[in-house]
């Protein structure tokens, strides 16, 4: 005689198989976020991350097939992790007040900064496995960049004068160029470097 799950039952417990899973994939995340961010990542394979985290090389698999999948996993935990905060603070007291303070939070993950720039480094090229999200990220930098200075015109913070798209573009190229200098040299004081620019913006 053969007994049938019923079917609640049976969507009962695939429901807690994908909830199981999704909270395993959250930890494998979280874990990838402090190594990057205390070593990096450019020397370790998907194996070697899977050692470090102290799980299967098959059970980090499962849910990242390849290692740019779990660089894109751990970019956009950062995001959800800092956009909360970062939108009060941003309405609160506008992004040429607040970009210093981020600066200086930045040097405070220099793993992080280094992924993001070895990223964008060797995602240049079309065929690479992250070159479409990391050309996004990028794109969105400067959408957001340049909503927060146009948010800043309408408060009459900034020069009235200025091609707003030509200045988010240095001003990320600023920023991502002092980090890149910052990670050979750091003792680069990066908000030193930004402030003169900022005056520069101001009404």
């Amino acid at each position: 005689m053969t007994t049938t799950e019923p079917p609640a039952e049976r969507a009962k417990g695939r429901r807690g198989r994908y909830a199981n899973g999704q909270q395993r994939r959250e930890e494998f995340v979280n874990q990838a976020f402090d190594l990057f961010a205390n070593q990096g990542f450019q020397r370790l394979s998907l194996r070697k991350i899977a050692e470090e985290l102290g799980v299967s090389h098959a059970a980090l698999s499962y849910h990242f097939p390849a290692k740019e999948d779990l660089l894109e996993a751990v970019f956009d935990k950062q995001t959800e992790n800092d956009l909360p905060l970062l939108e009060k603070a941003l309405a609160e007291r506008g992004i040429l007040d607040l970009l210093p303070e981020l600066i200086r939070q930045s040097e405070t993950t220099p793993g992080l900064v280094l992924l993001d720039a070895t990223m964008q480094a060797e995602s240049i090229r079309p065929v690479h496995p992250a070159h479409r999200y990391m050309k996004q990220r990028i794109n969105q930098l400067n959408i957001d960049v340049n909503r927060e200075l146009e948010r800043e015109r309408d408060r009459g913070r900034i020069r009235p004068d200025l091609d707003l798209e030509i200045a988010t573009r240095q001003l990320t190229a600023m920023i991502r160029g002092l980090q890149l200098q910052w990670l050979y040299d750091p003792t680069i004081d990066m908000e030193a470097h930004v402030a003169p620019f900022l005056e520069y913006l101001r009404s």
